[in-house]
């Protein structure tokens, strides 16, 4: 039965033990608008300033620190730390921005230990060394600037490479990370040491032929842990946990042998991190979940070797649950998971549609620590949405994410919640004091389509807005979200380009189609061969449920994608004839070209989400937008960066040219200087305002607070 179905635990008023400032029962605004055509607080230049992107909270033992964009300064990156608790002050050199290009969606761009910041420049993609604490963090404390710790590209063989994913040895003399290579004739991924004395010396380590990812030292530096995969899988489809005996001297640093402890045929692995009594925690989802398993030290020799057990039965699962301690590592430097200093973990775990902070303790009798019987406690705190997890001074808990209300942040919370949580980051622009109120933040409903193929969970988030109304005899326009990945996830927490929608009268419905991550292995394989069908049929059901239930008009709809989820809001209108129209940002057009063209980490990708080519070709075709232009059954907006590397702008104008070519309404705008992934505060105004835009002229034209819709016409440049 389709219809509106609420999960337990989830109220609009209350979300994660924070309270929501509501009208008083009966308190209704006064002006009546169309929806959509409703006067907001938040603005388009706000919003794009309060795009601001966090990521990367590490701990380096008495410091929180994390990586911070600036959209109004072209999307430039900078560290930020809070000094042991102390006001956010920026500690990467002024003029830096600070971002790693490695499988192109980069990530643990940054390492700090000891009063020294380890980064990637993205200009070069070379890695550096600066000193923090002289007031600018622009030298290495003799004035003369960051020191340069690999080497300029290599001229004669062709040769450029990233880094990313650094972790210091305990001797703090090599940053072991991951290398991608770049050449005209391909790519390689090695894990490697890098001196950190500004000698310039890279020593590679690792080199088995695909992709490697969390190199991780141990504590007294006798071994090292690693995460490695082979095309044609993806990390999070199939993947291995290695380690291997490292070796540390005068000479230099290397490797001795090499043993898998962890994943392999049909497993999923990831994050792995030691642990102060030597054992070797890790995630796995051999269960059909991401959990968190333990190796115990002395079940591995010096090597890295399991002792008396098969590798496949190393690392056991330390709680038994149906809940996500880990998700797809599209960007590198994964930390959901920390150790406190009793020995318990503080872990991210996602269950029922939202982020919880739990504490793991080891179970009480002796020699059982490597079993499922860990207590799980849950830990207080605010936030729906979490992204990193970090423990400084042994006790003090930091958390990246978002509340209902509040966008991405950084938090400090207590264990046993003694002390109220305590925002370190300010709140963006276009929420918070001075701001609009909590009062006209739309809050994250759950709604669970059930359709033909089985329940699809989603967020459904109602037109809301303390200055104005719709009619009573009308229901509101819908637009669809389709997140990326496709294994990405729709989360609950606060998204200010979502209340530029909402607050102007217009309900938004982000849907977790199949494929998506958060519900279990079963759940995210579920897309395997049906990308570009499950998915859409999804969305689509997920608007008539909605609709069904009487939330929205079902004779307004559209539907709107990012990257991957640009296929699905494209796919939407060749599929079905629900949608008035599909908004695309850098979204796939071509399936065939984006296996072909993109770039080496994704280039078979689709031989499981598709097929494999060439024998998969006709079905290549048959799910590409581009190739079924005279079955596209409503308006299309496509917004596109012209340096984009995954998606590359040919597909978006291409696309174009086909829809015109057969009297389709389209719009395109490539932006210059933006890649997948638009950050300038500029670019992402200017997509708002054209967006919005587009919907109004879909659900009828009328006076409004912003600029009119834009008129069809041929693709341009801006």
């Amino acid at each position: 039965m389709n219809g509106f179905s609420s999960h337990a635990g989830y109220r609009t008023e209350f979300m994660g033990g924070q309270k929501r400032e509501v009208p008083e029962p009966g308190a209704r605004p006064e002006r009546v608008e169309r929806f959509g055509w409703w006067p907001s607080p938040f603005s388009a230049r706000q919003v794009a300033a309060g795009k601001i992107s966090r990521s990367g909270l590490q701990s380096d033992g008495a410091s929180l620190w994390w990586l911070e964009s600036r959209p109004e300064e072209g999307g430039r990156q900078v560290v930020v730390s809070d000094a042991g608790g102390g006001a956010p002050t920026d500690v990467s050199p002024p003029a830096v921005s600070v971002r790693s290009r490695v499988h192109e969606y980069g990530g643990g761009a940054a390492t700090v230990s000891g009063g020294t910041l380890f980064y990637v420049d993205q200009e070069d993609q070379r890695l550096y060394r600066s000193t923090i604490g002289d007031g600018d963090g622009d030298g290495d404390g003799d004035g003369a600037g960051p020191v340069p710790l690999t080497p300029e590209p290599e001229s004669r063989s062709g040769w450029s490479y990233r880094y990313a994913d650094g972790a210091l040895t305990p001797t703090g003399d090599w940053l072991i990370c991951v290398e991608e290579g770049h050449q005209r004739s391909g790519t390689r991924h090695r894990v490697t040491a890098v001196a950190t004395d500004g000698s310039l010396r890279v020593i590679p380590l690792v080199d088995a032929g695909g992709f490697v990812a969390a190199p991780r030292p141990s504590p007294d530096g006798a071994r090292l842990a690693w995460v490695g995969w082979s095309h044609p899988h993806m990390s999070w489809d199939e993947s291995e946990v290695w380690v291997s005996e490292l070796v540390e001297s005068d000479a230099g640093i290397h490797v001795a042998g090499a043993h898998r402890v962890a994943g392999g045929v049909g497993i999923s692995v990831g994050q792995p991190r030691w642990c102060t009594d030597g054992s070797l925690v890790l995630i796995d989802d051999r269960t059909g979940w991401w959990l968190p398993c333990r190796i115990p030290g002395d079940r591995l020799d010096a090597a890295g070797a399991v002792v008396a057990a098969d590798a496949a039965d190393a690392a056991v699962p330390m709680v038994d649950l149906d809940a996500e301690f880990h998700a797809p590592d599209w960007a590198l430097g994964a930390a959901t998971m920390a150790e406190l200093a009793d020995g318990s973990l503080i872990a991210r775990m996602h269950r029922d549609g939202r982020d919880h902070l739990v504490r793991l303790h080891p179970p009480a009798a002796t020699g059982t620590a490597a079993r499922a019987d860990w207590e799980v406690g849950v830990v207080e705190q605010p936030c729906l949405t979490i992204s990193g997890v970090a423990v400084a001074d042994g006790q003090r808990i930091g958390i990246l994410g978002a509340t209902a209300t509040a966008g991405m942040g950084v938090y400090q919370v207590s264990v046993d919640g003694s002390e109220p949580a305590r925002r370190l980051t300010p709140a963006p622009a276009g929420h918070g004091p001075g701001n609009p109120a909590e009062a006209d933040v739309a809050v994250a409903e759950p709604f669970v389509a059930d359709t033909g193929a089985g329940p699809v969970p989603g967020l459904f988030y109602p037109p809301t807005n303390t200055a104005a109304r719709g009619p009573e005899t009308s229901r509101p326009p819908l637009v669809v979200f389709c997140h990326g990945g496709p294994t990405g996830a729709a989360e609950p927490g606060f998204d200010p380009l979502i209340q530029f929608f909402t607050s102007r009268g217009l309900a938004v419905a982000a849907v977790n189609y199949r494929g998506s991550s958060g519900y279990g292995r079963d759940y995210r394989r579920s897309l395997q061969g049906r990308w570009g069908i499950a998915d859409v049929d999804d969305c689509t059901a997920y608007a008539v449920a909605l609709a069904e239930a009487g939330r929205v008009d079902g004779a307004n709809l559209a539907i709107r994608g990012t990257s991957a989820g640009g296929l699905t809001a494209l796919g939407a209108l060749v599929r079905s004839q629900a949608f008035r129209g599909a908004a695309s940002w850098y979204g796939v057009t071509d399936l065939q070209a984006l296996a072909t063209d993109t770039h080496d980490f994704e280039s078979r990708y689709l031989d499981g989400l598709v097929g494999p080519l060439p024998a998969a070709a006709d079905v290549y075709r048959q799910r590409s937008p581009l190739y079924h232009p005279d079955a596209v059954t409503g308006a299309v907006l496509l917004l596109q960066g012209a340096d984009d590397p995954v998606v590359p702008p040919d597909q978006s104008e291409r696309f174009a040219e086909a829809l015109a070519a057969h009297g389709v309404r389209c719009t395109l705008e490539v932006f210059a200087g933006e890649s997948h992934g638009f950050r300038r505060a500029d670019t992402i105004e200017a997509c708002l305002v054209a967006e919005l835009g587009f919907y109004r002229s879909l659900f009828g034209p009328d006076a409004g607070d912003d600029q009119p819709p834009p008129a069809p016409g041929p693709p341009g440049i801006r």
